[in-house]
């Protein structure tokens, strides 16, 4: 407002539309502050300057009550276009793949109780195994080669006085026992069927692929069933020594119908 008035002071002296042109260094050019000007003192411009500027105002108030639908009609153009097509061609919107969930049943420790449902999740592809486990499990005839889970060993996994491997079931990407191994790990000494858990016997070949012979048992736990790996773990512990926060890839194949397991240390 300051420069309006200043620049209105400025040309009060101005009587008309010519001298105003006289002072003026530049050809005229319809602009806000002309349309303001011309307001209070239309005798400072010509009948054609005054002729454009109303132009200029009409298509300023044009401008001002049009609303901004731009954005708005091209989101309604392009849902309807989306709509119009065929169910089959439709794009979605992107989504993220959940991991492939596998439900299995073990029976229960009983035959009066149901059968355990245990869900496993496999997220991927299985991680290469490096060759020389491989050219191994060929030289001893091995087959049914799969990939179990990817462990990280705990204070628990190494302490002596637990002497045990621990594989949550539900971090196992597969099943990888037989029936009869399933119901092998119910078994428990004793007339009653309440005595210590029998276990699997099986072989383990450590990174070293120096082979080990040790029971697997199954624990029920508060969140999750474990497979524990018990008895003569410590031997393999303390012959690879293995160390809290190591990695381990673990395997299973078989040879004839024995259970193997394979430890490829990351």
């Amino acid at each position: 407002m300051r420069d309006l008035k200043t620049l209105k002071e400025l040309v009060a002296s101005v009587t008309d539309w010519k001298s105003l042109e006289k002072m003026s260094c530049k050809p005229f050019k319809p602009s806000i502050l002309h349309l303001a000007i011309s307001q209070d003192a239309p005798h400072l411009y010509s009948e054609e300057q005054l002729i454009q500027l109303k132009k200029l105002s009409k298509l300023l108030s044009s401008a001002e009550s049009k609303p901004n639908t731009n954005k708005t009609d091209k989101r309604v153009t392009k849902k309807r276009q989306i709509e119009e097509r065929p169910k089959e061609e439709r794009v979605m919107p992107a989504t993220i793949k959940k991991p492939r969930k596998i439900i299995l049943e073990q029976n229960g420790p009983s035959p009066d109780l149901p059968p355990r449902r245990i869900i496993l999740e496999h997220s991927g592809p299985s991680p290469d195994l490096p060759m020389q486990f491989k050219n191994r499990v060929a030289e001893l005839s091995g087959h049914d080669l799969k990939y179990l889970m990817h462990k990280r060993l705990f204070w628990s996994d190494v302490k002596p006085n637990n002497n045990r491997l621990s594989m949550p079931i539900n971090e196992i990407m597969c099943e990888f026992l037989t029936q009869a191994e399933i119901e092998k790990l119910d078994e428990r000494n004793g007339s009653n069927g309440k005595g210590r858990l029998v276990g699997l016997e099986l072989t383990v070949l450590d990174p070293c692929l120096r082979e080990f012979t040790l029971p697997l048992k199954k624990w029920s736990m508060q969140r999750t069933d474990t497979y524990n790996l018990v008895t003569d773990w410590n031997s393999i512990v303390s012959t690879n020594e293995f160390e809290e926060g190591q990695e381990l890839q673990i395997w299973s194949f078989r040879i004839d119908n024995k259970l193997y397991l394979l430890l490829n240390k990351l």
